[in-house]
């Protein structure tokens, strides 16, 4: 493997880890400050590539769809958690509900599986275009493309989620997960606070699928199919390396650069020859394993450790 081909398949990497960054901060607000899993991000992030697409191809800005898109996640977010809080159907359950249901309502929207629009409408395309007029190749351009875009994505992302948690509302948001009925018995509407939690995950997932899907020139109605496994992995990396005493800005930080390093890891073994394009999911499952397995395996080492000290 030459530099350039490194070189571009790192800028490639940092580019998709960026634009996929908000999903692994989606999981996180479900699985770690909420403690319960969402599988209505999946169905979320391919409801949201859907609606961006159909905008663009019938002419809207793309700025529009930056609107739009996180929306319908927010709309898709309160389903589950009004199914789950009001009819008391678990968690899980009501997340596969909903993303069934969002199956349908996407082919509905795209009218058909799948859905494309003139590349000129991304919101990539202006970016681009000042880069190559400023004498970068057009491809290396595209990729500083998905990188800016990303970057900003993620940076408004992790400024106004800092600001929430960092407000009362936020910080009972927190409580509710750690301690359900403690923060009920302080006069905390637990309900709500779920509620709002689903919302705020599943509209970024929607922001996400909206740009992934500018990204990857189209959207198709099984687009979010195993976005929940890459946001798992892109979370687990990131807490692995997040410093013991990381503030919650902290994490949210580490958290977009495990999503970085698991779309490294993808495109270097696929770059490198040893396993063709065909593989990606299965590398992404063994990543995903290999990634939920450390911080169990780090454990049973120090504990062996300490007992031979012994």
């Amino acid at each position: 493997m030459t530099v350039d081909i490194f070189l571009t398949s790192i800028y490639g990497s940092l580019g998709q880890g960026l634009l996929y960054a908000p999903v692994a901060i989606g999981v996180f607000m479900s699985l770690r400050i909420m403690k319960k899993p969402d599988l209505t991000i999946e169905g979320t992030f391919a409801f949201g590539a859907a609606l961006a697409m159909t905008m663009l191809y019938g002419g809207a800005h793309f700025l529009t769809t930056l609107i739009v898109a996180p929306i319908g996640g927010a709309a898709a977010g309160l389903a589950t958690a009004l199914i789950h809080t009001k009819l008391k159907i678990d968690g899980i359950i009501s997340g596969l509900l909903v993303t069934m249901a969002l199956f349908s309502v996407s082919l509905f929207v795209m009218g058909g599986s799948t859905i494309s629009a003139p590349l000129d409408s991304f919101i990539f395309a202006p970016i681009r275009g000042q880069l190559v007029a400023w004498g970068i190749l057009p491809f290396h351009a595209l990729l500083w493309s998905y990188i800016i875009v990303g970057m900003i994505t993620l940076i408004a992302v992790i400024a106004i989620l800092f600001f929430l948690y960092s407000t009362a509302f936020g910080l009972s948001i927190r409580a509710t997960g750690d301690n359900e009925y403690m923060a009920r018995s302080n006069g905390v509407n637990t309900d709500s606070r779920k509620i709002s939690s689903l919302v705020i995950s599943n509209a970024i997932t929607g922001l996400a699928g909206a740009l992934v899907a500018q990204q990857q020139s189209g959207a198709n109605v099984n687009t979010g199919t195993g976005v929940l496994v890459i946001g798992l992995a892109s979370l687990v990396i990131g807490e692995i390396i997040t410093p013991k005493s990381g503030s919650m800005l902290m994490r949210l930080l580490f958290i977009a650069l495990g999503s970085f390093i698991y779309f490294s890891c993808i495109s270097l073994v696929i770059v490198s020859g040893v396993l063709s394009p065909d593989w990606t999911r299965l590398l992404t499952a063994v990543f995903a394993l290999g990634a939920l397995c450390i911080p169990k395996l780090r454990q049973m080492f120090f504990k062996k450790r300490i007992e031979v000290a012994k």
